[in-house]
């Protein structure tokens, strides 16, 4: 069966279009203990459950893992909260998606790349790899090379900034992984203000990145499988 066939490529020039044109690379330093940094592999599809805090300013690292984002899809949130403008304080709306592009270690330190994709755009991240994503990834391990020879930004090591950075992406406060099978309920009245705001300041209002429970092809065979063994005992 071919990927077309497979509906792999359905809306790939639109699922293209949303993730890499204007993309930015965005910062999010944290500390992970071995037991957790190992969770994180590459080609891994995370869902994030939270509106995530990302700086666009980037220096060295005191923690010992980066997050580092390549989003088209983060909102200046110093625009409307100048007081945070030193952070370089965008955000990322709750239940977005990532794919892991690359893990790329110097030391003891590490970077987590991710790569922001919308929602209807899991399927095609799951079965396909892009020459665009070699490039940045080039892009992303130059980053690195050159940020971890520098000082880490005073301003991002504020207790304000690392209370709301400190911690895994696309993990409870359990360190589980959010499951791409469900969706997070918005929290409250302040919450969907919030989703909103981020959803007209980015302009990203296409059908194509409205968050649905996913279930991949493995996940898919493995449901038949099941269904195939109680109907026939094998």
């Amino acid at each position: 069966m071919t990927t077309i066939e497979n509906g792999i490529l359905e809306n790939s020039e639109e699922i293209i279009n949303w993730t890499y044109p204007g993309a930015v690379l965005y910062y999010k330093d944290c500390d992970l203990t071995p037991s957790v940094a190992e969770k994180f592999t590459k080609y891994k599809l995370i869902r994030n459950g939270y509106f995530l805090d990302v700086s666009c300013r980037g220096g060295g690292l005191k923690f010992n893992t980066r997050f580092l984002i390549a989003s088209s899809k983060a909102a200046k949130l110093y625009e409307i909260n100048p007081d945070n403008e030193r952070f370089g304080h965008f955000c990322i709306n709750i239940n977005s998606y990532f794919k892991v592009l690359d893990i790329y270690k110097i030391g003891d330190k590490t970077q987590i790349f991710l790569l922001h994709i919308p929602a209807k755009g899991l399927h095609y991240f799951d079965n396909v790899s892009s020459n665009l994503d070699e490039d940045i990834i080039q892009k992303a391990r130059q980053s690195f090379d050159t940020r971890i020879h520098q000082e880490p930004l005073a301003d991002l090591l504020e207790p304000f900034w690392v209370e709301r950075t400190n911690f895994p992406v696309g993990m409870d406060g359990y360190n589980r992984f959010y499951p791409l099978t469900k969706v997070t309920p918005i929290p409250n009245s302040i919450g969907e203000h919030l989703h909103s705001c981020l959803i007209k300041l980015t302009k990203d209002t296409s059908d194509i990145n409205i968050p649905a429970p996913y279930y991949s092809d493995q996940k898919k065979e493995s449901k038949i499988s099941l269904f195939m063994k109680n109907i026939f005992g094998k």
